[in-house]
Protein backbone atom coordinates (compact mmCIF):
# COMPACT_ATOMS: atom_id res chain seq x y z
CA UNK A 1 0.00 0.00 0.00
CA UNK A 2 0.93 3.57 -0.77
CA UNK A 3 1.68 5.97 1.64
CA UNK A 4 0.22 9.24 0.59
CA UNK A 5 2.49 12.41 0.91
CA UNK A 6 0.91 14.87 3.48
CA UNK A 7 0.69 18.54 3.46
CA UNK A 8 2.62 20.48 6.25
CA UNK A 9 2.04 23.80 7.27
CA UNK A 10 3.18 26.61 5.12
CA UNK A 11 0.74 24.64 2.42
CA UNK A 12 -1.67 27.23 1.05
CA UNK A 13 -4.24 24.14 0.77
CA UNK A 14 -4.45 23.95 4.47
CA UNK A 15 -6.07 26.84 4.64
CA UNK A 16 -8.55 26.66 1.93
CA UNK A 17 -12.33 25.36 2.42
CA UNK A 18 -12.95 22.35 0.73
CA UNK A 19 -15.20 20.93 -1.63
CA UNK A 20 -18.30 18.50 -1.17
CA UNK A 21 -17.88 15.03 -2.36
CA UNK A 22 -20.61 14.10 -5.32
CA UNK A 23 -21.63 11.33 -3.63
CA UNK A 24 -22.18 9.50 -6.80
CA UNK A 25 -18.73 9.08 -6.86
CA UNK A 26 -18.01 7.44 -3.27
CA UNK A 27 -18.64 3.92 -4.84
CA UNK A 28 -15.70 4.17 -7.42
CA UNK A 29 -13.19 2.02 -6.96
CA UNK A 30 -10.92 4.95 -7.39
CA UNK A 31 -12.51 6.85 -4.28
CA UNK A 32 -12.56 3.62 -2.06
CA UNK A 33 -8.58 3.03 -2.96
CA UNK A 34 -7.80 6.61 -1.65
CA UNK A 35 -10.02 5.88 1.54
CA UNK A 36 -7.76 2.88 2.01
CA UNK A 37 -4.47 4.61 1.54
CA UNK A 38 -5.63 7.39 3.77
CA UNK A 39 -6.23 4.58 6.58
CA UNK A 40 -2.85 3.38 5.70
CA UNK A 41 -1.21 7.01 5.61
CA UNK A 42 -2.80 7.56 8.60
CA UNK A 43 -1.43 4.77 10.88
CA UNK A 44 1.61 4.63 9.65
CA UNK A 45 2.39 8.63 11.02
CA UNK A 46 0.36 7.76 13.92
CA UNK A 47 -2.54 9.57 13.96
CA UNK A 48 -6.23 8.98 14.59
CA UNK A 49 -7.73 11.30 12.12
CA UNK A 50 -6.37 12.47 8.45
CA UNK A 51 -8.19 15.17 5.90
CA UNK A 52 -8.06 15.09 2.76
CA UNK A 53 -6.63 18.45 2.64
CA UNK A 54 -3.86 16.96 4.52
CA UNK A 55 -2.74 14.89 1.54
CA UNK A 56 -3.70 17.68 -0.95
CA UNK A 57 -6.83 16.75 -1.76
CA UNK A 58 -10.00 19.87 -1.59
CA UNK A 59 -12.76 17.26 -0.55
CA UNK A 60 -15.30 17.27 2.34
CA UNK A 61 -14.30 14.11 3.67
CA UNK A 62 -11.81 12.13 6.62
CA UNK A 63 -11.50 9.43 7.90
CA UNK A 64 -10.62 8.28 11.32
CA UNK A 65 -9.98 5.30 14.12
CA UNK A 66 -9.38 5.69 17.84
CA UNK A 67 -8.10 3.08 19.49
CA UNK A 68 -7.01 2.99 23.11
CA UNK A 69 -3.47 3.82 24.07
CA UNK A 70 -0.59 4.67 26.81
CA UNK A 71 -1.22 7.94 26.19
CA UNK A 72 -5.13 8.09 26.41
CA UNK A 73 -6.01 4.43 28.35
CA UNK A 74 -9.58 6.12 28.56
CA UNK A 75 -10.35 7.07 25.14
CA UNK A 76 -13.60 4.96 23.97
CA UNK A 77 -12.55 3.55 20.97
CA UNK A 78 -14.19 4.18 17.57
CA UNK A 79 -13.46 1.59 14.60
CA UNK A 80 -12.69 3.21 11.07
CA UNK A 81 -15.04 5.49 9.98
CA UNK A 82 -14.95 7.34 6.66
CA UNK A 83 -16.60 10.83 7.47
CA UNK A 84 -17.61 12.05 3.51
CA UNK A 85 -19.87 15.78 3.74
CA UNK A 86 -20.03 16.61 7.45
CA UNK A 87 -21.72 19.09 9.42
CA UNK A 88 -22.35 19.67 13.32
CA UNK A 89 -25.87 19.99 13.78
CA UNK A 90 -25.25 20.06 17.48
CA UNK A 91 -23.25 21.49 20.11
CA UNK A 92 -23.16 21.09 23.99
CA UNK A 93 -23.09 24.51 25.45
CA UNK A 94 -20.02 23.14 27.65
CA UNK A 95 -16.23 23.43 26.53
CA UNK A 96 -12.85 21.03 27.24
CA UNK A 97 -9.66 22.39 27.00
CA UNK A 98 -7.37 19.75 26.12
CA UNK A 99 -3.65 19.23 24.25
CA UNK A 100 -4.21 18.56 20.64
CA UNK A 101 -1.81 17.47 17.70
CA UNK A 102 -1.38 17.53 13.91
CA UNK A 103 0.00 15.92 11.14
CA UNK A 104 0.50 18.70 9.17
CA UNK A 105 2.20 20.14 11.80
CA UNK A 106 4.91 17.75 13.33
CA UNK A 107 6.23 17.76 16.74
CA UNK A 108 3.64 20.89 17.86
CA UNK A 109 0.86 20.88 20.20
CA UNK A 110 -1.69 23.03 21.41
CA UNK A 111 -3.76 23.35 24.47
CA UNK A 112 -7.59 23.82 22.14
CA UNK A 113 -11.10 24.17 23.68
CA UNK A 114 -13.43 22.09 22.28
CA UNK A 115 -17.14 21.28 22.81
CA UNK A 116 -17.75 18.32 24.89
CA UNK A 117 -20.59 16.90 22.91
CA UNK A 118 -21.78 16.89 19.54
CA UNK A 119 -24.06 15.27 17.16
CA UNK A 120 -22.83 14.68 13.17
CA UNK A 121 -24.56 14.27 10.05
CA UNK A 122 -22.42 12.80 7.27
CA UNK A 123 -22.10 10.03 4.28
CA UNK A 124 -19.95 7.08 4.51
CA UNK A 125 -18.31 5.57 1.76
CA UNK A 126 -21.23 3.77 0.07
CA UNK A 127 -23.46 7.31 0.39
CA UNK A 128 -25.46 6.43 3.10
CA UNK A 129 -26.48 9.21 5.55
CA UNK A 130 -24.97 8.49 9.29
CA UNK A 131 -25.57 10.66 12.23
CA UNK A 132 -23.20 10.03 15.64
CA UNK A 133 -23.54 11.38 18.83
CA UNK A 134 -20.25 11.88 19.92
CA UNK A 135 -18.30 12.87 23.41
CA UNK A 136 -15.31 13.40 24.97
CA UNK A 137 -12.35 12.48 23.01
CA UNK A 138 -14.35 11.27 20.00
CA UNK A 139 -15.88 14.62 19.38
CA UNK A 140 -13.02 16.56 19.86
CA UNK A 141 -11.32 14.66 16.54
CA UNK A 142 -14.43 14.66 14.93
CA UNK A 143 -14.28 18.94 15.22
CA UNK A 144 -10.46 19.09 14.47
CA UNK A 145 -10.91 16.89 11.41
CA UNK A 146 -14.19 19.28 10.25
CA UNK A 147 -11.76 22.53 10.87
CA UNK A 148 -9.37 21.26 8.60
CA UNK A 149 -12.17 20.91 6.20
CA UNK A 150 -12.87 24.61 6.52
CA UNK A 151 -9.63 25.89 6.14
CA UNK A 152 -8.72 26.01 10.33
CA UNK A 153 -5.72 24.94 11.50
CA UNK A 154 -5.13 24.37 15.27
CA UNK A 155 -7.06 26.97 16.92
Amino acid sequence: MKILTRTKFGNPILRQRTQPVFLKTANKSRFQKLIQQMFYTMKRAGGVGLASPQINKPLQMFVVEIKKSKIRPEVKPLKKTIVVNPKITSYSKKLANDWEGCLSLPAIRGLVPRYTDIIVEFYNQLGKKQIMKLSGFQARVFQHEIDHLNGILIK
